[in-house]
């Protein structure tokens, strides 16, 4: 003999959508997995990447960081130039930058 609850169980089970372990299980478990990897990978690199703030003024870049070297960068070469460097300030591309600011953004000094 069944139980009450033993009969309403079906009524419940058909109300659910039915759902496979197959492919949508590999899907969710794979999903997972990348974003752990891509968290992983952001936290190996040092988070995110600096983005480096440039002024127009000389002044200005030595306001935002007083403690710092102001140089002349590059965005297209990837290049800073100290003042006193023969091309300090002489591109039409660049700006004023703090140097630290420069270096984190992943900008090398220009060789005489």
């Amino acid at each position: 003999m069944m139980a009450r609850h033993d009969r309403e169980l079906p009524k419940v089970a058909r109300a659910l959508p039915e759902v496979e372990a197959g492919d949508g299980l590999r899907r969710t478990v794979s999903s997972v997995f990348t974003l752990v990897a891509l968290s992983l990978t952001y936290a190996a690199c040092g988070g995110s990447p600096t983005v480096l703030t440039a002024f127009r003024t000389e002044q200005q870049a030595q306001e935002h960081c007083p403690e710092d070297i102001v140089v002349w960068v590059d965005p297209r070469s990837g290049l800073f130039e100290q003042k006193g460097h023969g091309s300090y300030a002489l591109s039409n591309a660049g700006r004023y930058a703090c140097r630290g600011v420069a270096e984190r953004a992943g900008m090398y000094a220009a060789t005489n």
